[in-house]
């Protein structure tokens, strides 16, 4: 009976072709992935239109002061959450106090002069009857009746004075007791101390930022896209979003606002140079987790879904 032996050549002809079998399963299955990439690659560019130039925003507000004065007391810092109408900062009113005595006063000393300028008119239009009764009789000269005709319309006169005086002192009046409530300055919404610009002791001039305030409840997405994408994303399409801050979190949307301006270009060189620009999209949040703090100015990547 014979035997078959293997020799040392047969060993090594073994050996090359378990090399060549794996390099072509390699090959095999980096084709497939090759494939399965371009599939999938190719379908999400024609369902959907991307874009990694977008980024959280939100409900922000500046707290200005409308007075100028120096700040009191601020009960508030950075990262307090308040609500809406919660007094946060107050300035000190020792001089508006003291120019509500003196306007009080001032309103005080024009009635006083108002009522006596009414006297004057109550005696000049008594005289003046007197005067025009002996006058109709011929028993008062021309000269007369014209001295009592003048001294009435001084005394009308007067008292218009007068009157408009109690106007202005009570306008005053009115513009300290504002000033005064202008004092107490309100969150003008309800959020968290993002910026603080003040501080107790600073002085604050009127429209100057004391603090920020971003209401984390209301965020949304503002994402750029390429103008040559912007006519096939409808309002209301479905959007994926991916937020940097938190990877493998997929958050859904949809789209609220396509704007009607482009995004400002970050330099102007003086000449028009052909480039691709960027129409903003507002795009809101359809399924938001309450756990995932998504502050204004984070960092997304959007989908939105053309077809």
């Amino acid at each position: 009976m014979d035997t078959k032996k293997t020799g040392p050549g047969d060993n090594r002809a073994e050996k090359r072709k378990k090399p060549v079998i794996l390099g072509l399963i390699v090959l095999l299955l980096l084709a497939v992935a090759g494939i399965l990439f371009g599939y999938f690659w190719l379908k999400d560019t024609i369902t959907y239109a991307s874009t990694d130039n977008a980024s959280i925003d939100g409900e922000h507000m500046n707290v200005t002061s409308r007075i100028p004065g120096r700040i009191k007391t601020m009960s508030v810092e950075e990262g307090v959450r308040v609500k809406a109408g919660q007094v946060i900062v107050v300035l000190d009113d020792t001089d508006l106090k003291a120019q509500e005595k003196q306007a009080a006063a001032a309103l005080n000393s024009a009635r006083q002069n108002l009522a006596l300028a009414k006297v004057n008119v109550n005696r000049s239009e008594s005289d003046y009857n007197r005067v025009k009764n002996l006058y109709d009789t011929k028993a008062a000269t021309k000269e007369q009746m014209d001295h009592a005709h003048t001294a009435l319309e001084t005394a009308n006169a007067q008292y218009a004075i007068a009157q408009s005086q109690v106007d202005t002192a009570k306008a005053q009046v009115g513009i300290v007791a504002t000033q005064l409530l202008n004092t107490d300055i309100i969150a003008p919404i309800p959020g968290i101390i993002a910026r603080q610009s003040l501080y107790p002791g600073d002085t604050v001039q009127p429209s100057q930022i004391i603090c920020t305030i971003n209401n984390l409840d209301s965020v949304w997405v503002i994402a750029n896209f390429a103008e040559t994408k912007i006519r096939k994303i409808k309002v209301n399409a479905e959007a994926e979003i991916k937020v940097d801050a938190f990877p493998g979190q997929k958050l859904k949307g949809r789209v609220d606002r396509v704007s009607a301006a482009i995004v400002p270009a970050p330099f102007s060189i003086g000449e028009f140079t052909k480039t691709t620009q960027h129409i903003p999209v507002k795009i809101v949040f359809t399924n938001r987790d309450d756990s995932l703090r998504l502050l204004p100015g984070m960092s997304v990547e959007v989908k939105v879904r053309i077809k």
